[in-house]
């Protein structure tokens, strides 16, 4: 068991490796570079001034050069300035994450007890009216990609309706998040991936309800209620660990969202540096998600270890 937990820790360290060197590429050959976002192409400005403050921000140096710099610094914690602010990358990321944290925490555990629920829903009244209209609902709403999702609901209840916020996080002058500037973000991460989620656990539990211990616990007479739990418990494993490698799904889908909705947040603070070609910012936000996603990653699969009665 420890070998295979340490393993799996060394390949998730090996990923991150991998990840960062292929985002350090991807940024590293975009076209254009800083001093087009900081000077908007402007001709007023001369090559060499350019070319001296890319001198000066140690961008005419070579590929590996800036890179191991770079990933040497991001270790140690040092995530530098911005490119185009000259705030410190670690300001910019401690006044953003707790609002990504609130969105994606929201989002993730809705996800969870909503797949559940109507996925046990779906299971108790298999191939009746609300087992039919809880898939069809889901099907459709999996075809539909997160940022149309958004758009349709600023549509309704931002201009049609006019009850909910369309951007920001809380009112002028207010800090931290507003609970209804929370709301329609939250619902266009969470209802694309309903679809795949709750046909799982409606699959699990029916492949559970059908093992021969549950058929013979039915046969003598068990109760309803009690069978149900079994087939909980026995498909519990399943589920968790199913539920646990979301989490890139849903962070991915936050990026998205946080732009859409102009939510000052991880993602929204990511793609902005991005397109302003402000490579500290965009790389240390991108990176610091990837962490997160892969740490994630690894507690599920050690759970899954800890789960296995082969490893026992």
């Amino acid at each position: 068991m420890f070998r295979a937990i340490l393993k799996t820790a060394i390949s998730s360290l090996g990923l991150l490796f991998f990840i960062s060197f292929f985002l350090f590429l991807l940024i590293y050959f975009l076209p254009g570079n800083v001093t087009d976002a900081m000077f908007l192409r402007s001709e007023a400005v001369s090559v060499a001034i350019k070319e001296q403050i890319l001198e000066n921000l140690g961008l005419k140096d070579g590929f590996f050069v800036q890179y191991f710099r770079w990933l040497a610094h991001f270790v140690a914690g040092d995530f530098g300035t911005s490119f185009v602010s000259g705030a410190s990358v670690s300001l910019l990321i401690k006044e953003r994450i707790l609002n990504s944290l609130i969105l994606f925490f929201a989002s993730f555990f809705l996800i969870v007890f909503l797949s559940f629920f109507l996925g046990l829903l779906s299971a108790i009244y298999k191939n009746k009216f609300a087992d039919i209209f809880i898939n069809f609902s889901s099907f459709l709403l999996a075809s539909l990609p997160h940022f149309y999702i958004a758009l349709v609901l600023i549509a309704i209840f931002s201009v049609y309706l006019n009850v909910l916020p369309s951007s920001g996080a809380n009112e002028l002058g207010y800090s931290g998040v507003g609970a209804k500037f929370i709301i329609l973000p939250t619902l266009a991460i969470i209802l694309p991936h309903l679809g795949a989620n709750v046909k799982f656990v409606r699959d699990r539990l029916n492949q559970s309800l059908n093992t021969d211990f549950i058929q013979t616990a039915h046969a003598r007479g068990l109760g309803r209620g009690k069978i149900y739990l079994f087939a909980i418990k026995h498909a519990s494993t399943d589920i968790v660990y199913y539920f646990a490698t979301l989490v890139a799904g849903v962070f991915a889908g936050s990026y998205v969202i946080e732009s859409i909705f102009s939510f000052p947040g991880i993602g929204k603070l990511s793609l902005d540096a991005v397109i302003a070609k402000d490579y500290p910012v965009a790389l240390s936000t991108i990176l610091l998600t990837a962490v997160f996603v892969v740490f994630a990653n690894l507690l599920a699969k050690i759970f899954a270890i800890l789960a296995d009665k082969r490893n026992l």
